[in-house]
């Protein structure tokens, strides 16, 4: 498959750059002394990540929350994405403070700083990807996470929130703008295709699905469903994946596939919003979240209601 192939030539060119993984930056392979791991700021810090818009918006809109910060200490970024993944680069500038990061694809330079969820770190991973390494629920992955990007920009003992469900003041004012079919809804379904193999996905099942429960409640996708134009669809609209965040603030439960359009709803309001929600996954995932419920291929959805209400 493409990915694989892809994955095989980074593996390759790792050696050239470090990762955000547990230990000592400066001991990574690419040879960096400690001062140059600091990056003084008077050189800007560079990171980079390779893979798919969910990974780049979770880089992106933490170090978008430090910008004040970053600002008064001078702070500058470059960030390095991949525009065979990234086809529209205007999703990921909605997360970007341009006084202190600019957005770059193309070759990186050797020394910069890689920043993905797929590496352990201190001995724990999230996905399955980390063979043989214990799996730990995304809220502590995260926050381990986060603690390493601080480190990278010298905030350490500034009281930084490193928690996967980051509070986001801007999605007050994206809401407001929304359209009011995706306002207050019962059910924000992320009916997304995977396209990293996060989630087994029977589209006939969830169109079903989608389509039932619009029948009874107040409902929003983020794919349209074939002939069921009826339905409220962010995509039909045009809306951006910071958008599918800002609805997400305000919807009861959410159903949705492990994909980037879920990454956006991980944010404060819309933890302390949402009842329940219901997230299809396959690659070994899971939330320590109370209210969210992990379910598999062979789960059987005409309990979907009863689970979620």
């Amino acid at each position: 498959m493409p990915v694989k192939r892809r994955r095989t030539r980074r593996y390759r060119k790792r050696c050239r750059t470090r990762r955000l993984r547990g230990g000592n930056p400066s001991t990574a392979s690419s040879g960096a002394s400690p001062t140059e791991s600091k990056q003084a700021t008077a050189s800007p810090i560079v990171f980079h990540c390779d893979w798919h818009y969910g990974d780049n918006l979770l880089n992106l809109k933490f170090i978008y929350n430090l910008s004040k910060l970053l600002k008064e200490k001078g702070t500058k970024i470059r960030y390095f994405y991949d525009s065979d993944y990234i086809k529209n680069v205007d999703e990921l500038k909605r997360y970007v403070d341009p006084e202190v990061l600019t957005l770059e694809s193309g070759s990186k330079p050797e020394g910069a700083i890689e920043l993905w969820m797929g590496h352990p770190i201190d001995n724990k991973a999230m996905l399955t990807i980390a063979a043989g390494t214990p799996i730990v629920p995304s809220e502590e992955y995260y926050d381990l996470f986060y603690k390493k990007m601080v480190k990278h920009m010298g905030l350490e003992g500034e009281g930084i929130d490193t928690s996967l469900f980051q509070e986001e003041p801007y999605l007050k004012d994206v809401y407001e703008k929304l359209d009011s079919k995706f306002k207050d809804l019962d059910v924000l379904i992320i009916n997304a295709a995977p396209m990293s193999g996060q989630a087994f996905y029977d589209k006939e099942k969830f169109n079903k699905m989608c389509i039932d429960l619009a029948s009874k409640h107040k409902v929003a996708t983020t794919s349209p469903i074939e002939g069921h134009d009826s339905i409220p669809c962010t995509m039909r609209d045009k809306l951006m994946l910071q958008d599918i965040g800002a609805v997400s603030t305000h919807a009861k439960h959410i159903i949705a596939t492990h994909s980037g359009p879920l990454t956006p709803c991980f944010n404060a309001e819309t933890k302390r919003h949402v009842k329940k929600w219901i997230i299809f996954a396959d690659n070994h995932a899971f939330h320590s979240t109370s209210n969210i419920m992990i379910v598999k291929r062979d789960y059987d959805f005409g309990k979907i209601e009863k689970d979620l209400f």
